[in-house]
């Protein structure tokens, strides 16, 4: 089949080798994009950008397809459409065991026979270094959530001296009535909805928490 069709290859294979040498001053490192004479599967490859990605240069073989994808392998057959298709989004895995991102278009005779294959094909450990990186810099989520905790916690221990200080004179002792002041404003803002709002309350009053709760029942009841 390979001297039949060779006219086809040729027709099909010009233009994107002319669409990979624009490609190749813009590909990443990780990024290797491949052109295949399928007519020739042993010594498919045709041209080939970043060969170091898959270890293959111009004259290798093809990458295994996605593994248990009936689907791949029937694009590599005779078809009676003989319009270019496209399989995406699945693995191929390198001689060396490196997996990568997959995508490929089939060119096909005007008989139907698969003629060339243009794959693009991602090595993502790359990124996966750098997530990696970015989690060993990162704070753990345990101890974010500590560093927010403490964080708010400092907030509302301003906005409870800040009320204090409106209603109470420096040096004297609170009084009931400034106290149901006091803890009005908060219930207002919103103090007592936050996680150890009433605990930081009472603290800052010097009084218990139930007695907050007592001042709050109060209220209720006006």
């Amino acid at each position: 089949m390979t001297s039949e069709y060779t006219q086809q290859v040729a027709q099909i294979a010009g233009p994107l080798e002319a669409a990979m040498d624009a490609m190749a001053g813009t590909l990443s490192a990780n990024q290797e994009v491949v052109l295949h004479n399928l007519t020739t599967p042993e010594h498919s490859i045709i041209k080939i950008i970043n060969g170091h990605v898959s270890g293959r240069g111009n004259g290798d073989h093809l990458l295994a397809g996605p593994e248990k994808d009936t689907g791949f392998a029937l694009l590599l057959q005779k078809t009676n459409n003989n319009k270019p298709r496209t399989i995406s989004d699945y693995k191929t895995v390198t001689a060396s065991g490196k997996t990568l991102n997959s995508a490929s278009t089939i060119y096909y005779s005007e008989e139907g026979y698969p003629l060339i294959a243009f794959c693009i094909n991602v090595d993502p450990s790359p990124f996966e270094q750098i997530r990696k990186s970015l989690d060993a810099l990162l704070p753990s989520p345990a101890e974010a959530a500590e560093a927010v905790d403490l964080n708010l916690g400092g907030l509302i221990d301003q906005s409870i001296q800040e009320i204090i200080d409106k209603y109470s004179v420096p040096g004297k002792k609170i009084q009931k009535a400034q106290r149901l002041k006091i803890v009005a404003e908060m219930h207002t803002k919103g103090i007592f909805k936050m996680r150890g709002g009433v605990q930081q309350a009472a603290q800052a009053l010097g009084v218990t928490r139930y007695t907050v709760y007592n001042d709050l029942e109060v209220m209720n009841e006006k």
